[in-house]
């Protein structure tokens, strides 16, 4: 009696052991599929405290000795942790998809945790069901496997597919080694679709590229990301086409050459200057420069030459504009010039000359656009409110020393009014503040009108201005990038400025269209508090209180 109690007792400790015992094992969810299919694979680890880790730090799971027979997709692991006893206390589980490379009968291996280990699992593997090409296939490249430092690298993924296609999409993000993607310049480029033909069918070819900028030499891996797809063939059913990786040779630059130099050859071009150019009216051209940079990576100011003695240049920053498409970016840059010629005659402009590394010949060169001709004939000085106050010059009985007023006009004139500010502060502290008011006779008679030109009248009010210098000073300063309205007011200025101009229907369009601009955007105005310490802010012996806006 007491051997057996002694028995059960055993039996029941094993069993209890048993069930406490950590387990691994590992399963498919088919032995048998087509080349064209895919299996999942679940290795699970129960009753202990590992986790079962295929990346990361320290990985328990070996899941290359599974890529000599099949592409991988990237492992999923779960962990749970169950509070009821003798049901397994935690839970591990990692699965992976399988892509069978070729037909055959293969064997998993056996994997090892702890000590513990799986069984080895054989599946099998047919061929396709035709000889027929794969209705769907992905293939990948680049637009060279060799480059330059800051040199534009686009690569690319192109889906062939000769069924419909429910839905399509890439299953991970693009990524490179060993600089991470998110550390370097790079921008995904805009979807491309064409037909090609492949061994006598037609395909419909879905395009995905990247254009990437290597900021340092040495090898570069790109691992482009795997592809799913639902097919009407395959109704429900996802497909994984697999990722691809790509290497390319970044090489270092030749010494000497600054960090931001142009990486391949640009274009150049430039607007034609006018036949005939009045004196002391600014004269126009823009040069146009492209080049496969990234974004913003031409100059913000375009070099140029001394100009001949009598012109002054007024260059303009950079308008950007970049394209992008599946074959990669396009950066523009317009660059606005202005000359203010001084003295009228012929004048010669230099050459413009932009530097670039030209990665074929791996040497540094530059491109060159020829000097044109100006021509100024002789104008006097326009007179008008829209133009600066020219300095006027007294000789002094002596003849020897000139005096412009600029240099005595503003100091004087600051003195006048703080004499008279002190002087009306004085009867204010003296006087009470008396009612006044006002007679007819009193009243101060109206400045006296300059007649203008409609365009002009047109312009001023479209750009609520007293002067088109102001308004198209406010109105650039709030839209930067628009060109229209600076076009019809120079235009406008040199129509009522220059010599002999008479109406142009041009001029009239220009401003027509100007007015349309800006009637239809809104110029910011900047509210002003009243400057306390003009005289319009002082009554007798009180300072008018300003309204709040």
């Amino acid at each position: 009696m007491v051997n057996r109690f002694t028995t059960l007792l055993v039996l029941l400790l094993l069993g209890i052991t048993s069930a406490c015992a950590a387990e691994l094992t590992a399963r498919v969810d088919r032995h048998q599929l087509n080349q064209e299919e895919h299996i999942l694979l679940t290795l699970e680890l129960i009753n202990s405290d590992t986790r079962l880790r295929a990346e990361g730090v320290k990985p328990n799971i070996d899941l290359t000795l599974l890529s000599d027979n099949f592409t991988l997709s990237r492992p999923s692991a779960s962990n749970h942790y169950n509070i009821y006893q003798g049901r397994g206390r935690s839970r591990s589980t990692l699965t992976v998809t399988l892509f069978p490379k070729a037909a055959g009968r293969f064997t998993l291996p056996p994997f090892e945790v702890d000590g513990l280990r799986t069984q080895p699992i054989t599946v099998e593997v047919t061929a396709a069901s035709s000889a027929a090409p794969p209705a769907l296939f992905v293939r990948s490249g680049s637009n060279k496997n060799s480059l330059w430092v800051n040199e534009q690298l686009v690569v690319y993924l192109d889906l062939y597919h000769r069924v419909t296609l429910n839905k399509a999409s890439l299953g991970d993000n693009l990524e490179t080694e060993p600089t991470q993607i998110e550390l370097l310049p790079y921008w995904k480029l805009e979807p491309s679709r064409r037909q090609e033909q492949f061994q006598g069918y037609t395909y419909d070819v879905e395009r995905t590229a990247w254009a990437i900028f290597p900021q340092t030499s040495g090898k570069l891996t790109v691992q482009l990301p795997d592809v799913w797809v639902v097919s009407q063939q395959a109704g429900e059913t996802q497909q994984r086409l697999e990722h691809q990786r790509l290497n390319v040779e970044v090489k270092p630059l030749p010494v000497g050459l600054p960090a931001d130099i142009i990486i391949g050859k640009p274009t150049i071009e430039q607007t034609r200057l006018p036949q005939q150019n009045p004196q002391h009216q600014l004269t126009h051209w823009t040069v146009t420069v492209t080049a496969p940079v990234a974004v913003t990576t031409l100059p913000e100011r375009l070099p140029t030459a001394a100009l001949p003695e009598g012109l002054r240049l007024y260059a303009d920053t950079a308008r950007r504009d970049t394209t992008l498409d599946s074959s990669g970016i396009i950066d523009r840059a317009d660059y606005v010039l202005s000359i203010m010629p001084q003295q009228s005659g012929q004048f010669e402009l230099p050459p413009l000359q932009i530097p670039y590394f030209d990665p074929i010949l791996g040497q540094a060169d530059y491109i060159e656009l020829p000097g044109q001709t100006l021509n100024i004939n002789p104008a006097p000085l326009p007179e008008s409110q829209n133009s600066p106050l020219p300095a006027i010059t007294t000789p002094t009985p002596q003849g020897g020393l000139n005096i412009k007023l600029g240099d005595w006009f503003w100091p004087a004139t600051s003195a006048l009014f703080a004499t008279l500010w002190l002087i009306t502060l004085q009867r204010g502290r003296r006087q009470r503040p008396a009612a006044t008011t006002t007679t007819p006779q009193e009243t101060a008679a109206p400045a006296p009108q300059i007649p203008r030109h409609p365009l002009q009248q047109q312009l001023l009010k479209a750009l609520n201005s007293t002067t088109l210098e102001a308004g198209l000073t406010q109105w650039q300063k709030d839209h930067p990038d628009e060109q229209h309205v600076a076009t019809a007011v120079r235009a406008v200025q040199r129509l009522c400025y220059g010599k002999g101009q008479t109406d142009d229907p041009a001029v009239t369009q220009q401003v027509n269209e100007a007015i349309a601009i800006l009637n239809r955007r809104t110029i910011t105005t900047h509210c002003k508090k009243p400057d306390p310490w003009q005289p319009e802010a002082f009554t007798v012996g009180k300072i008018i209180k300003n309204k709040p806006h």
